[in-house]
């Protein structure tokens, strides 16, 4: 019988994301449990939870993405100079910064109260205006069942329709700014202070003391995130970047392609207890093109447990276009919801 652990309803984006990287932290204190006893519960009714999804699991030989001497301190650097390189996105009144990601997040899952275990992944869409207004999609899609077993279970319940339990669109107001509800406009560049305001945000929900190895995971995980949000201007970006290369244990792992066919250089966690967790980045501008979180066996065989990729990150006219204008408007304003 599968052991369920629920996941409450109505959590936001931030939660869900900090509860993901704590999760990273326990493993780190205790071996994890063997995969076919590892079963999430996903009881989603928020916009943001739905975010939190699916499954692929794909196993890979020791030898690939395997870290390398270089520094990856040297690494963010360049990094940190190409994204100080690119140009701002700028947004004239009625224009939207838009991002398209496709994720999976892990072991086959219950939705809601169902009896049976799926593996599907999720488009997320953002629309993000200068005041922190916009709007959000999730789409189900690529969903299918681990075992004929689990389709039975389906079948035998009406084969219900299991989109609508995660696709779905919604608005919001100004002062939102996206997924993590943050203003990159106004985090500080200077090194120190920008990492006190990402201890500020952790410390609602981490124990873990700066300088140890959990909080590091945790401080990368939560860059990761900040980068993802590319509509940060290139200042913050660099700086962002700047600071993770200054995280101890953190390791150059080279040139890689990671799903949805996103290609560029690998930077690590060390592995502790079988757990690490990767940003891939396009060399030439600095951008976080994928994240993912691998799982290393005895023999040293790696498994991609959980990733995301950034697909598409642009100014566009309105909040029902995904393709980029080709030359956003020359002056900043704030756009209206």
């Amino acid at each position: 019988m599968n052991t369920l652990t629920p996941m409450g309803a109505q959590r936001s984006f931030e939660d869900r994301l900090l509860d993901e990287l704590l999760a990273v932290q326990a493993k780190m204190k205790a071996p994890a449990p063997p995969r076919r006893h590892r079963v999430r519960v996903f009881a989603l009714t928020g916009v943001a939870a739905a975010v939190a999804v699916v499954v692929l699991l794909q196993v890979l030989p020791g030898s690939v993405n395997t870290p390398q001497a270089a520094s990856a301190a040297a690494e963010f650097q360049k990094l940190s100079a190409a994204a100080l390189s690119t140009p701002a996105a700028v947004l004239a009144p009625g224009q939207y910064v838009y991002t398209e990601e496709i994720s999976n997040s892990g072991p086959p899952s219950h939705l809601g109260s169902s009896a049976y275990n799926v593996e599907f992944d999720v488009k997320t869409e953002f629309w993000i205006a200068a005041n922190g207004s916009g709007r959000s999609i999730f789409t189900l899609f690529n969903l299918t069942f681990p075992t004929a077993r689990d389709r039975a279970a389906w079948v035998a319940q009406g084969s219900p329709d299991l989109a609508p339990l995660i696709s779905r669109s919604s608005t919001f107001g100004p002062g939102n700014y996206g997924p993590l509800k943050v203003d990159e406009f106004t985090l500080p560049t200077q090194r120190a202070q920008l990492s006190k305001v990402i201890a500020s945000l952790m410390a609602r929900r981490t124990s873990a003391r700066p300088g140890t190895g959990e909080y590091s995971i945790l401080e990368f995980g939560y860059i990761g995130q900040l980068l993802h949000e590319r509509n940060a201007p290139p200042k913050v970006r660099a700086a962002l970047l700047a600071l993770a290369g200054s995280l101890p244990g953190i390791v150059l792992v080279g040139p890689t392609t990671a799903p949805e066919g996103m290609s560029g250089v690998g930077i690590s966690t060390s592995v502790q207890h079988g757990f690490s967790n990767e940003l891939v980045f396009d060399p030439t501008t600095g951008a976080l093109v994928a994240y993912e979180q691998w799982q290393t066996d005895s023999a040293g065989n790696r498994s991609l447990e959980y990733w995301t990729s950034y697909l598409v990150s642009g100014v566009v006219n309105n909040t029902s276009t995904t393709i980029p204008v080709a030359r956003p408007s020359s002056t900043t304003t704030n756009a209206s919801s």
